[in-house]
């Protein structure tokens, strides 16, 4: 793939339902012009379907907020599978990048909850999950920490659904196995955990807690990675998508129709001024934005390298001794300028090519030189 044509990755999002998928995905849109202020790269949205959604996510979020009372109900849950088109553009004399991020009912991720009608569109979810070069776990923090009776925490793993991300995640992880030499990375990403960190307007600092409980309750899903594919990147990025909200109490509804058998709730208050200020989605963004220009940078080097090939070949056939008669030919036909004019435009290529790749190095060494932040860790 060259530079005429966008270069296009696959996005995995797998995570149980009304995680905050769609939240997450708003979030580094929001915030992508701040966050990737002094380097070459921006992300816009990429088709009118894409330009509505984060649209009407953003205009439910700002309703909530205004009524004063934030609920995470308000914002509409992903009831169809629905991709996100995004094109991030690398600031190289090339095409962009265009990242595609699917977003489906997270209820698809229990068997015993998933419609039999829809299990061939499952299927294309989970071989779109597979074959991503990027897997990003959401993660309902407060159902982790607000968990305090031994009743609500037996139905954490159930209403997280971690045995099924850990039976997605393998087969992912095998899929990143079988191609060594391509950059993989996985996000492990805590929504929903303003009230956890003191550095973003909250009251009290959790942020050990939290990172501790994920690592116990996702232990199946990151032994799965190590297992199968340890050339893998795996970091942890917790995101206040709101920021300005902090939980008051907690309720754990009984209903047997539900996972674990509790619907949980959290009720939360506004800090003034009650406005969305996002923090951790730098360092999702930042590290995406890394690892998609690293692949892109690799498959516009394979480029190069066949030119500069193509260009050496057609240099060695223009200058190529045919012979007294054939020599003769050559010049009484034109033939040999003809392919010493192919020759040339084939350097011009190659040279193109190179200046390409070498762009998107000063892009990459610009990103790995953004720092993540306290918050993040590699696990």
């Amino acid at each position: 793939m060259g530079a005429d044509s966008d270069f296009d990755f696959r996005i995995g999002i797998v995570g149980p339902s009304r995680v905050g998928k769609t939240s997450l995905i708003a979030s580094i849109l929001k915030d992508s012009q701040r966050l990737l202020e002094g380097t070459p790269v921006k992300i816009v949205t990429y088709g009118t379907k894409t330009e509505r959604r984060v649209a009407q996510h953003n205009r439910e979020l700002e309703g909530s907020l205004r009524a004063g009372e934030f609920n995470s109900g308000a914002v509409s849950g992903t009831e169809e599978p629905f991709t996100f088109e995004l094109h991030l553009d690398p600031g190289a004399d090339a095409a962009g990048i265009r990242l595609n991020l699917l977003d489906y009912p997270g209820g698809w991720l229990d068997p015993s909850r998933r419609p039999a009608e829809r299990e061939a569109e499952w299927k294309v979810c989970k071989q779109w999950m597979t074959d991503s070069t990027v897997l990003i776990v959401p993660v309902e923090s407060a159902i982790m920490m607000e968990a305090s009776s031994r009743l609500h925490k037996r139905s954490v793993p159930t209403i997280l659904n971690t045995y099924e991300i850990a039976q997605v995640t393998r087969e992912w992880a095998k899929d990143r196995a079988s191609r060594p030499d391509e950059p993989a990375l996985i996000l492990f990403c805590p929504l929903k955990c303003e009230t956890y960190f003191a550095d973003n307007g909250g009251l009290r600092d959790s942020s050990r807690e939290l990172f501790n409980a994920v690592q116990d309750h996702y232990r199946e899903v990151l032994e799965a990675v190590r297992g199968e594919a340890p050339q893998v990147q795996v970091l942890y990025s917790p995101v206040d998508t709101i920021g300005c909200v902090e939980i008051i109490n907690t309720k754990w509804r009984v209903d047997e129709k539900e996972p674990g058998g509790f619907v949980f709730s959290a009720n939360y208050r506004i800090r003034p001024p009650g406005r969305q200020s996002v923090k951790g989605a730098d360092a999702v963004l930042v590290s995406l934005c890394r690892h998609l220009v690293e692949a892109k940078k690799r498959a516009e080097s394979k480029v190069a390298k066949a030119k500069e090939n193509e260009a050496s070949a057609a240099v060695r056939f223009a200058e190529k001794d045919e012979g007294f008669l054939g020599n003769l030919w050559l010049w009484a036909s034109r033939g040999r300028s003809h392919r010493m004019e192919k020759a040339k435009d084939c350097q011009t290529q190659a040279e193109r090519q190179r200046r390409i790749v070498e762009s998107l190095e000063e892009t990459i060494a610009r990103l790995a030189s953004r720092d993540f932040g306290p918050r993040v860790r590699e696990m």
